[in-house]
C-alpha cells in the first residue's frame, strides 16, 4: 500500500474529517522530509470558492499563517490531489520559512521532486466559459465574468492576434 493511501479520506465527508487526515499527514510529511514548519502553527481551512486554485498558503513576514485547501479538488480529484496539494504547500511554507522565498524558483523545483508533487495544479473544475481565438484555436479557460469575457470584441489573441469569441462550456 503506498503510504499516501494511509491518511486517505474519501467523499462524503464533512470538511472537519478531511482537515483532520490533512493534519495528521501533514505532521508525517514535515517530519520525515526534516521541514521546517510546525504544522500544528498553521490554521488549515477549506474553500468552497476556489475553483482554479488548489491550495494557498498565507504568511506574513516569512511566518506560515495558513494553509487553505479546494473543496472541489476533494471532490472531483479525491485524496491523491489533496495530497499532492498539501505536499506542495508544505514546500512553501519550508521555504518561506528558511529563505523567504514564496515562488515556484530552482528552490521551489528541488524541494516539490523530492516531495512528490507539481508546480501547477492541473484543471480541477469546468470553466464558466472558453475564450476561443478564432484564426489559430488557441483556448484560454474563464471563471469569472471578465471584461474579457463580457467584450471579447475589444481584445486580441495574445499568441496570434487574431480575433477572439466567448463559448460556454461544451
Amino acid at each position: 500500500m503506498n503510504e499516501v493511501e494511509w491518511y486517505a479520506v474519501t467523499p462524503p465527508c464533512s470538511h472537519d474529517e478531511l482537515l483532520a487526515a490533512v493534519r495528521v499527514y501533514a505532521r508525517d510529511l514535515v517530519a520525515h522530509h526534516d521541514l521546517s514548519v510546525n504544522v500544528s502553527d498553521l490554521e488549515w481551512s477549506v474553500s468552497t470558492r476556489a475553483k482554479r486554485r488548489a491550495g494557498l498558503l498565507r504568511y506574513r513576514d516569512d511566518t506560515p499563517l495558513e494553509v487553505r485547501l479546494a473543496w472541489r479538488l476533494f471532490q472531483n480529484q479525491g485524496w491523491h490531489a489533496v495530497a499532492s496539494t498539501v505536499r506542495h504547500e508544505l514546500a512553501h511554507a519550508h521555504l518561506v520559512t528558511e529563505h523567504a522565498d514564496p515562488t515556484h524558483g530552482h528552490r521551489f523545483q528541488r524541494l516539490s521532486d523530492r516531495l512528490d508533487t507539481t508546480t501547477h495544479c492541473e484543471r480541477f473544475t469546468d470553466p464558466d466559459w472558453w475564450v476561443v481565438c478564432a484564426d489559430c484555436e488557441n483556448r484560454l479557460p474563464r471563471y469569472r465574468e471578465s471584461r474579457l469575457v463580457r467584450n471579447p470584441g475589444q481584445y486580441a489573441c495574445g499568441r496570434c492576434g487574431g480575433p477572439l469569441t466567448v463559448h460556454a462550456p461544451e
